[in-house]
């Protein structure tokens, strides 16, 4: 049937039967630093080598200088002649103005320089309507900056991305979680050598803590009063309890223990969708003892799964 309000039926019809061809190959995936200490420094280091997909780093935002040998050395390949396609480009600053201009051409920004950092700069990225990966979890037991940054990101079309970090079984939890089961309980407990409190409240309330023949426990509460408390050692908690039974409803125990040698974490969930135990044991980073190697792992995990055109788990 022809409608008589189209001057050109013929073509029409050759439109609704041929659609156009939208294909477009995906560009690479820019990205900003936001830090570049015991994280994002082997986060640049593996986009250097191209191991984080299709993406390129793009500027850095430090606290203080970075000498050109240093930026080299973050920036260059596994071998000695391999260099970063676009190391000359790579924007490192202490100015924060220049890293979030109008101009700057990343559209990820990775927090990875503390809870200060997300404070300061987290709704300034997402009103600019870019992403923002954060790894300081416990920054958001502040309910006013967790919803600040969410509704900045839904205002502006850009997105709040919580990296799982070192928290293992997170997909499961979640999924289960989603029955929304009043009766569940969820419990994590981390276990760390006493050097890794030391910085922490617990060095203040344990002067022995450096002397202790047998673990102690320092903490526990709420996994918001944990995370809050010790904002460098416990996102693992905050992040357990986002994507599962609440801040407030779970639990968190920290622990010292003389006898670890990594970052052990036990994790209970058990509700109406199952339950599961877990007891994982992270090699700590050799630069930050508090927090484990594989969070800068997670981060390139994420990145990958952003930018690559097969996503394996989501």
């Amino acid at each position: 049937m022809v409608n008589p309000t189209i001057e050109n039926q013929d073509a029409v019809t050759d439109i609704a039967a041929k659609p156009k061809n939208n294909k477009q190959k995906r560009e690479p995936l820019r990205i900003g630093l936001l830090g570049c200490g015991a994280i994002n420094s082997t986060v640049a280091k593996m986009i250097a080598n191209r191991k984080a997909g299709p993406s390129v780093l793009a500027a850095i935002l430090v606290r203080k200088e970075r000498s050109e040998e240093e930026l080299r050395s973050l920036l260059s390949g596994e071998s000695d002649t391999e260099e970063s396609d676009n190391q000359d480009s790579v924007v490192c600053t202490t100015d924060a103005d220049k890293f979030f201009a109008t101009d700057s051409d990343w559209t990820l920004c990775v927090e990875a320089a503390g809870q200060p950092a997300v404070r300061q700069y987290g709704k300034r990225c997402l009103e600019m309507g870019r992403d923002l990966m954060i790894t300081s979890i416990g920054s958001l037991t502040d309910d006013v900056l967790y919803n600040d940054l969410r509704d900045a990101a839904e205002a502006n079309g850009g997105r709040l991305i919580l990296c799982t970090g070192s928290m293992p079984a997170l997909d499961w939890m979640g999924s289960a979680a989603l029955l929304e089961d009043r009766s569940a309980q969820v419990k994590v407990t981390q276990i760390k050598p006493p050097q890794a409190w030391l910085g922490t409240p617990a060095a203040t309330d344990h002067p022995d803590l450096l002397a202790l023949s047998r673990p102690r426990v320092l903490f526990e509460g709420s996994s918001r009063d944990a995370a809050s408390t010790f904002p460098k050692n416990a996102n693992v908690a905050a992040m357990l309890a986002l994507a599962t039974a609440g801040l407030d409803e779970t639990e968190a125990s920290l622990v010292a223990d003389p006898d670890a040698t990594g970052n052990r974490v036990e994790i209970s969930f058990r509700g109406a969708a199952g339950t599961i135990a877990i007891q994982v044991e992270a090699a700590p980073s050799k630069t930050n003892p508090r927090t484990s190697a594989v969070v800068a792992l997670s981060v390139v995990k994420a990145i990958r799964k952003l930018c690559c055109p097969v996503v394996i788990g989501l």
